[in-house]
């Protein structure tokens, strides 16, 4: 039986908990890459025609948890987090180590960007897309180091499509000299965008965006560099849980409490929360 998609506007659900529709939701993890291209650049990459789910939509790397992202040995293997404080960030579980572990590995593959240990292991990006090689089995000598990825924003496909995830969204420096290369299965094309620079190419018409990116760009839009919005990453932990409002999942801005218009006639309850302190980016900006 479908439930209705909604939660209270104060809620932050569970997993267990997020309205069904018959469509099962997957775990998924997404990373933004920043970098000072002189200023605050993110990368984005365009997902190939064939897919089944956003196709040629503009993105950012990710993709849905694996069973390896899950592997007991994990615990063992990471530094800089312990599982207990990644389900403590989250707030929807245990388990919640593994989204770290698909952010970083969807990232490898996707493309070709290895953040948080030797950049040795992007020569298996594509065993590990085809599943040929598990991520917890390659060698890593120093161990994953997780401390400079931080949890920025849960979002939840609504009900009604084919396909439905629950991702979170991370935000994380992108190594020394870091050049993407996109695989040429999920992602065609890859590019460092400044934030207001994507948004204005969307609001142009010149490329396709739903409303998880969207509202991420809106948001970074207001740091200067990326040093200013992983230090408000940083300090995150704890802060509100901002409940997202839209008009529309692809031609509108996505509103936050204290925006004007945030419960406007026509606008709806996203099953989004941001909780990225922002310059401005975030709140306050969109239009009535």
């Amino acid at each position: 039986m479908t439930q209705p998609e909604s939660v209270s506007p104060d809620a932050y659900p569970r997993t267990d908990d997020i309205p069904l529709d018959g469509v099962p939701i997957r775990p998924a993890a997404t990373l933004l890459l920043l970098d000072d291209r002189p200023d605050l650049h993110v990368l984005t990459l365009r997902r190939t025609t064939r897919s089944t789910f956003v196709a040629d939509h503009t993105l950012f790397p990710g993709g849905a948890l694996d069973p390896d992202d899950s592997d007991d040995r994990w615990p063992d293997l990471v530094r800089g987090l312990t599982p207990g404080e990644a389900d403590d960030a989250l707030g929807t579980g245990p388990g919640a180590l593994a989204f770290w572990i698909a952010a970083v590995r969807e990232t490898i593959e996707e493309v070709g960007i290895a953040v948080g240990l030797d950049t040795a292991v992007v020569a298996h990006r594509s065993d590990l897309d085809t599943g040929r090689v598990r991520f917890s089995d390659l060698e890593v000598s120093e161990g994953l180091d997780l401390s400079g990825i931080h949890p920025v924003a849960r979002w939840v496909t609504p009900t009604g499509g084919p396909k439905r995830y629950d991702t979170f969204f991370f935000v994380a420096a992108a190594p020394s000299e870091a050049e993407p290369v996109a695989d040429g299965t999920e992602a065609v094309a890859v590019d460092w965008m400044r934030p207001a620079d994507a948004l204005d190419r969307w609001r142009a018409g010149e490329l396709t965006m739903i409303s998880p990116t969207i509202s991420m760009l809106q948001c970074l839009e207001g740091f200067e560099t990326s040093a200013d919005a992983l230090e408000a990453a940083t300090a995150a932990k704890g802060a509100p849980r901002r409940r997202a409002r839209i008009l529309d999942e692809s031609m509108d801005l996505v509103r936050f409490p204290g925006d004007p218009g945030y419960e406007a006639v026509g606008t709806r309850e996203a099953l989004g929360w941001v909780w990225l302190p922002s310059h401005g980016g975030c709140s306050g900006t969109t239009a009535p």
